[in-house]
């Protein structure tokens, strides 16, 4: 898992920057006069590295666009805060009552608040691809399934797909059923995931944001369900998609019902230009990317007799789905829809990625981690991403220039800026640094110089995700004071 690699291919949008206009008062704030426009509080449930920041923030600036400054969308990202596996169903309650506006949450996690007519795309194994996912969003079908928030005190606005979904084991693969069985998998709360998962013979498990790193560290699951992009250290099953993530941008009546027709008819024009953003993308253009010898990562194949062990295993989840009409049309409809479309290419992945590579110990005498004692910062620009071949598309890049800053005092780090803390531990051995992340479970190595200055160059040891290695070596680490204290 890497601090802020992220990379979001399902779209085809210029990452921006969320304006973040506007006061931080509730909803229709037009403090500063009749002109000043109205700015809409949108509640996230994560932060702006995840792969779906990048669809958000496009919206936010069309919204602004499109109203000529008139209307604006302020993200709060971590709405729910981190002490809550549901956090996703906690954004929905809080639009819900009032202490937002907007919301942006995954389709999968409505049902638990009883609302269903998503469930379809949680079907297991219905939509595996992304060309039926396309077809799908830009489609009358994602018109049916939006028409089932107003049932409750919501307005969908619009759909935006995300990546799929695959079994990702921690150590070990999970190919077949017996991998499965009593394997402790975490999912994000979801009636459906949660079936999908117990009719494979696994556990769900459900853990907050803030315990994720512990719970990591001490091996409280074996296996989670994640995007291809989001697996590197772990091993991912390629041709094995759950379904995929779906995206829904919602509002609360109530706010919604206070906006003017023409204010309305921005929020229609916004998801009518994100329909025409939309594109197919290839699953193997990603497992291509992590399999690459730089980026290092681990996918391997389920064989046809292995899918439809899984397959068969699943069917009872359809049996409860198809409990509700409404699901069970969908379903009727989706199956339909699939069968029109040609059939889709077959995941491939190189044979080598199956064990995948790490990098090699590092040699050479044992020194003191004093050495390198200090705090240091380093900046982060565009231009740099670039050159370390991140995509411009990757929201962790949206904030451009960044400055990251961080704290070495004999043998312990911390990375002092922006959220939560990250902590770790660094050796020294000849001219190779390694730091090791408490949280995450990974190892980082980088060969180092220093100048007179105190000023370290990182220079990374392949293979390495290139999004970590460009967020630690991505500029000189400028030393600018001794260790200060971070408690």
């Amino acid at each position: 898992m890497t601090k802020l690699a992220r990379i979001f291919l399902g779209m085809a949008l210029v990452t921006l920057a969320a304006t973040g206009c506007g006061s931080s008062a509730s909803s229709a704030d037009k403090s500063g006069g009749s002109d000043a426009p109205l700015v809409l509080r949108l509640a996230d449930p994560y932060d702006s590295t995840l792969s779906d920041a990048a669809a958000l923030q496009w919206i936010v600036k069309e919204v602004d666009t499109i109203s000529h400054g008139k209307l604006r969308i302020r993200i709060v990202y971590n709405a729910a805060g981190g002490e809550i596996a549901g956090v996703e169903a906690q954004v929905a309650r809080m639009v819900e009552n009032g202490q937002f506006d907007v919301g942006w949450i995954g389709t999968r996690a409505w049902d638990e608040l009883g609302l269903k007519s998503f469930q379809a795309l949680q079907a297991p194994f219905l939509v595996t691809d992304y060309a039926i996912l396309d077809r799908i969003m830009t489609g009358p079908l994602a018109g049916r399934m939006l028409a089932g928030l107003p049932n409750r005190r919501f307005v969908g606005l619009m759909l935006v797909p995300d990546l799929m979904r695959h079994p990702v084991g921690v150590g070990r693969p999970l190919v077949s059923p017996a991998d499965f069985k009593g394997a402790r998998v975490r999912d994000i709360p979801s009636r459906a995931t949660d079936a999908l998962l117990r009719a494979l013979g696994a556990v769900p498990v459900h853990v907050a944001g803030s315990d994720f790193n512990d719970a990591l560290v001490h091996h409280r699951f074996d296996g989670q369900e994640l995007a291809i992009v989001d697996s590197y250290g772990y091993v991912a099953t390629g041709n094995v998609s759950f379904f995929p993530k779906v995206m829904t941008l919602f509002a609360g009546r109530h706010s919604f019902d206070r906006l003017s027709e023409s204010q309305k008819a921005v929020l229609r024009e916004a998801a009518v230009r994100l329909r025409r953003h939309i594109f197919r993308i290839s699953e193997n253009r990603l497992i291509a990317r992590i399999c690459s010898a730089k980026a290092h990562g681990r996918v391997v194949l389920a064989s046809s007799r292995q899918i439809a062990q899984l397959e068969r295993a699943a069917r009872p989840v359809f049996t409860l789905l198809e409990r509700d009409t409404l699901t069970r049309n969908l379903i009727v409809a989706i199956r339909r829809l699939k069968a029109s479309l040609p059939t889709p290419p077959a995941i491939t992945a190189p044979p080598s990625c199956a064990s995948g590579t790490g990098p090699p110990p590092a040699s050479g005498p044992a020194r003191s981690a004093s050495i390198l004692n200090g705090t240091y910062r380093w900046v982060l620009t565009a231009a740099a991403a670039r050159d370390f071949g991140v995509a411009a598309t990757d929201p962790a890049n949206a904030h451009y220039p960044s400055i990251s800053e961080a704290v070495l005092r004999d043998g312990n780090w911390i990375w002092t800026n922006g959220g939560p803390a990250d902590r770790g531990t660094y050796t020294i051995r000849g001219r190779t640094v390694t730091f090791a992340s408490r949280g995450y479970g990974t190892a980082l190595s980088f060969t180092y110089t220093r100048d007179d200055d105190g000023t370290v160059h990182l220079r990374a040891v392949q293979p390495m995700n290139p999004g970590d290695e460009w967020v630690w070596s991505g500029g000189p680490w400028r030393r600018v004071g001794p260790p200060i204290a971070t408690r």
